[in-house]
C-alpha cells in the first residue's frame, strides 16, 4: 500500500468514534485508516477535563501516524444542536441571540463558544446556521435559524463567524445553497427546494454571497436537491454544477468547502459511501464526513485510495484540497502546530455570565392578561405545569444525559401539580388520564415543537378554551405560538435547554422582565 498516498486521504476525511475515550473505534481510524480530521458527538462528552484529555490524545495520535495537526470539529450551534449535553448546555441558539438584540450579541456568543470549545481542542465549529428560516413547517431549522429575511440572518451568522475567529475557532457557514424552506429533515430524507434561481438568488444564497465577500473562511453543503441549480438530480453536496460551478467558479469562493455527513439518509438511501465520498471530492469538496460507522469509513477510505490508483481520480485533485486545507490553517490557526500546550483544558464558568445574559434577554412576552399574579406565576396545588415536547428532542445526534431540563421546572415550583407528555403521544395519554381544568386557577403549558402534532395543538387549544386561565410557554419552535389566539399569558423561549429553562423560571419567579423582540413572523 502506498503510506503517502493513504495519509493524503486520511486528510480529506473527518470520522467521529463511538465512546468517551479513545477505545478501538478511534484506534482503527487514526492507526489503520490514517484518517486526519475529527468530529466529536454528545457520546465523547462526559466532561470539561475528560474531553480535554480525549482531545489531546486524538491530536497525538493523528500527528504521530498520519504527520499533520488535525482538524477538530465540533457541532457547538448553541440552543438545541449543543453536543455539550444536559447540565453542560449553556449556550444560547441563533434564534435566541437574535431575539436578546443586536447581532452583537450574536458575536458576544459565539465569541464565548469559541474560547470554552478551543480550551477544549477544537479549532473548527459546525456554525453558524445562514438558513433563513422561511418556512415556519421547517423540521430542521427553525430556531436555529437567525430569522426569516435575507438580510437579518446575514447580519446575524456574518456577526457569529466573526465571534468564532476571534475565540481562535474556524466558523463554518451552512447550510449551503440554504435549507430554510424545507419540510424534509436531511437525516432521514433528501429535501427538493424547487423554487426558481432568481428567487434563489434573491433569499437562500444571499447570506453565502455576504459571507463570502467578508472572507469567510468555510462552507457546509447541504444534502438537497434544487433543480434550479443542478437539474440532473444529484444532491448539492455531490454536484459539480453546485460545488465548483456556482460556489466556486460564479460566487468565488476560495475557501473550504465541507459535506454534511455522508451517513445522512438524504444520501444513503440513494448512494453507497464508496460512491458519495468520489462524488462528493470530484465536485469540489475537501473535508468528507464520514461521522458514525467504523464500516463505512473504512470503505470511504479504501474508495477513494482506488480510485487514485485505478487512474479515475488524479492525485492532483487531493493535493488542491490539502493545499486549501493547509492554507486555512496558516491563516486562521497560527502557529497552531507548534502550540506547546494546544489543549490547555477548560477555560470559563458554567453558566458563562455573559451566555446567561443574553439568554436572559431573548425571552419573548407576547400575552399577559392578568395569569401572573403580581408578575409571579403562583406555586400552589392549584396550579399545573403541563410540557408537551417532541420526542425527538436534539439534531443530529440525540445521545444525551443530564435528565430533561423541563424537570427544572418542577423543582422550582414544587407545590405546582406537574406532567410531562410526549406530543406525539397528547391524545392516548389525555384519553387516559385528562386534564381536569376545572381543578386548577391556573395552568402552564410549556411546549416544545409540539406544534408539528395537529393532536397535541387541539388539545392545547381546548385546554385555551376552558375557564381556567392558562398560559403558554413556547420553548423551541416560536411560530407554534400563532396556533393559541386564545391562550391568556404567552411567552417565547426559543429552545429547551437548561439555559433557557432557567431564563423562563427566573421570569415566572418575578426576577426578570421578558424583553425580547421575536425575529420571525408569527403569523397574525
Amino acid at each position: 500500500m502506498n503510506r503517502d498516498l493513504q495519509k493524503k486521504i486520511g486528510r480529506l476525511l473527518v470520522c467521529g468514534f463511538e465512546g468517551t475515550k479513545a477505545g478501538e473505534h478511534a484506534r482503527f481510524l487514526y492507526r489503520d485508516l490514517k484518517i486526519g480530521n475529527w468530529i466529536f458527538f454528545a457520546r465523547n462528552i462526559e466532561g470539561y477535563e475528560q474531553t480535554a484529555e480525549l482531545s489531546r490524545e486524538i491530536i497525538a495520535e493523528t500527528r504521530q501516524n498520519n504527520g499533520d495537526y488535525p482538524y477538530m470539529t465540533i457541532d457547538q450551534e448553541g440552543g438545541i444542536v449543543s453536543r455539550f449535553h444536559g447540565d453542560l448546555n449553556t449556550y444560547p441558539g441563533a434564534m435566541a441571540c437574535a431575539a436578546a438584540g443586536g447581532a452583537d450579541l450574536a458575536r458576544k456568543a459565539a465569541e464565548g463558544t469559541a474560547r470554552h470549545i478551543r480550551s477544549l481542542g477544537f479549532n473548527m465549529n459546525l456554525a453558524p446556521v445562514a438558513d433563513i428560516n422561511s418556512n415556519p413547517s421547517n423540521p430542521i431549522v427553525g430556531s436555529r435559524s437567525y430569522g426569516d429575511t435575507p438580510e437579518q440572518v446575514s447580519r446575524y451568522a456574518l456577526a457569529a463567524a466573526e465571534g468564532y475567529e476571534e475565540g481562535g475557532v474556524i466558523p463554518v457557514l451552512k447550510h449551503f445553497p440554504g435549507h430554510g424552506d424545507s419540510a424534509t429533515d436531511s437525516h432521514k430524507a433528501l429535501p427538493l427546494i424547487n423554487h426558481p434561481y432568481p428567487l434563489l438568488k434573491e433569499r437562500e444564497l444571499y447570506p453565502f454571497v455576504k459571507g463570502i465577500e467578508r472572507g469567510v473562511p468555510a462552507i457546509m453543503i447541504a444534502h438537497m436537491l434544487i433543480p434550479a441549480l443542478d437539474s440532473s438530480g444529484v444532491p448539492a453536496s455531490l454536484s459539480p454544477g453546485i460545488i465548483t460551478n456556482l460556489l466556486r467558479e460564479q460566487m468565488g469562493f476560495k475557501g473550504l468547502v465541507l459535506t454534511d455527513c455522508l451517513e445522512m439518509q438524504g444520501v444513503r438511501k440513494y448512494y453507497s459511501t464508496e460512491q458519495a465520498v468520489v462524488m462528493a471530492l470530484k465536485a469540489g469538496a475537501d473535508m468528507l464526513f464520514v461521522s458514525h460507522t467504523p464500516e463505512e469509513q473504512e470503505k470511504a477510505a479504501k474508495a477513494l485510495y482506488d480510485e487514485v490508483m485505478k487512474g479515475r481520480l488524479g492525485e492532483s485533485r487531493i493535493d488542491r484540497s490539502l493545499a486549501r486545507l493547509a492554507e486555512a490553517r496558516r491563516k486562521f490557526l497560527p502557529g497552531i502546530e507548534n502550540e506547546i500546550s494546544p489543549v490547555p483544558g477548560w477555560v470559563g464558568s458554567t453558566p458563562d455570565p455573559e451566555l446567561e445574559q443574553i439568554s436572559r434577554k431573548s425571552l419573548t412576552l407576547i400575552r399577559e392578561n392578568s395569569f401572573l399574579d403580581k408578575g409571579r406565576l403562583t406555586d400552589s396545588d392549584k396550579t399545573l405545569i403541563l410540557v408537551m415536547q417532541r420526542p425527538e428532542q436534539f439534531i443530529g445526534e440525540n445521545t444525551v444525559s443530564g435528565g430533561n431540563p423541563m424537570l427544572r421546572l418542577k423543582k422550582a415550583f414544587p407545590e405546582s401539580c406537574f406532567r410531562i407528555i410526549p406530543a406525539d403521544e397528547t391524545e392516548e395519554i389525555l384519553d387516559k388520564e385528562p386534564v381536569r381544568t376545572e381543578q386548577y386557577d391556573r395552568i402552564l403549558l410549556v411546549t416544545a415543537d409540539a406544534g408539528f402534532f395537529p393532536k397535541a395543538v387541539n388539545r392545547i387549544q381546548e385546554i385555551c378554551r376552558s375557564e381556567t386561565p392558562t398560559g403558554i410557554a413556547v420553548m423551541r419552535s416560536p411560530y407554534e405560538a400563532a396556533s393559541f389566539p386564545e391562550a391568556d399569558f404567552l411567552v417565547l423561549g426559543y429552545e429547551n435547554t437548561v439555559l433557557a429553562v432557567d431564563s423562563l423560571i427566573a421570569f415566572l419567579k418575578g426576577e426578570i422582565p421578558a424583553e425580547g423582540r421575536c425575529p420571525v413572523k408569527l403569523g397574525n
